[in-house]
């Protein structure tokens, strides 16, 4: 993409790009369960540029191993989103929030049918934090300015691992979550991708050679962040309309 976006560079990027995003964040204060997962998008200052910070997950894992994601993981019973994924990022790194600016409306569905939610917010200078990776589940991390993120997003082909019945239990719980005027169309969309052997996903290079790009759900993530803080200036959200796909 070739956007005008100069203002994430100057100096009141901080406050404007909080502004941005006020009206899309909410408040999920619901009380979750072990089925649900939650993370952390720490947003940060890295050379006085606004910048997302990544994890490279450990080697040592048992799932989703050596992938780059948010810090995050799975939610204790009883906490909200925003508990857990403060927990969690403080146990990854070591750090704390400063500023915490709400939840991704709409949590983003696992492969394994998990809702994963994701909350967003302000770090601080990464010059002047004192890091604590844990060794057992984080490689290494690394930031990446916004700005750079948002004109170098490109797609993945990807096939279809869902079944049928994860599709019919996904179209349901969109029904259950969705307001009036979008869960007709939302749910006839889940419906159609069910069908689909084939379909695309959003993708970001990692700026370290060595590892593997961002995907999967964290670049869902990041693409439906990035809209909500430039859509007024072009950027479009990742289009997962299954009309041009193989079947």
């Amino acid at each position: 993409m070739n956007l005008n976006i100069s203002w994430i560079r100057g100096t009141n990027a901080l406050s404007l790009l909080r502004e941005r995003l006020s009206s899309k964040l909410v408040d999920h204060k619901q009380k979750l369960s072990r089925s649900s997962c939650a993370v952390f998008i720490p947003i940060c200052h890295k050379e006085n540029r606004l910048n997302l910070l990544y994890t490279k997950r450990a080697e040592t894992l048992n799932s989703h191993t050596g992938q780059i994601s948010f810090p995050g993981g799975r939610c204790d019973d009883g906490e909200t989103a925003r508990e857990t994924s403060i927990r969690e990022m403080h146990e990854e790194i070591g750090v704390t929030p400063t500023q915490i600016w709400g939840n991704l409306p709409r949590p983003v569905v696992s492969l394994k049918m998990e809702n994963v939610y994701a909350c967003v917010g302000y770090i601080g200078h990464v010059e002047e934090l004192n890091f604590k990776l844990s060794p057992d589940e984080v490689s290494h991390m690394f930031t990446v300015p916004i700005d750079e993120l948002a004109q170098s997003r490109g797609e993945r082909v990807y096939t279809n691992q869902r079944t049928q019945r994860q599709w019919e239990m996904l179209a349901d719980r969109i029904e259950s979550d969705a307001g009036k005027n979008t869960q007709e169309e939302r749910v006839d969309t889940i419906r159609r991708i069910s069908k689909i052997h084939e379909y695309t996903m959003p993708v970001f290079p990692s700026p370290i050679e060595s590892d593997p790009d961002i995907w999967g759900l964290t670049a869902v993530m990041t693409d439906r962040l990035l809209y909500a803080a430039f859509r007024i200036n072009g950027y479009k959200k990742h289009d997962f309309t299954p009309g041009s796909h193989r079947i």
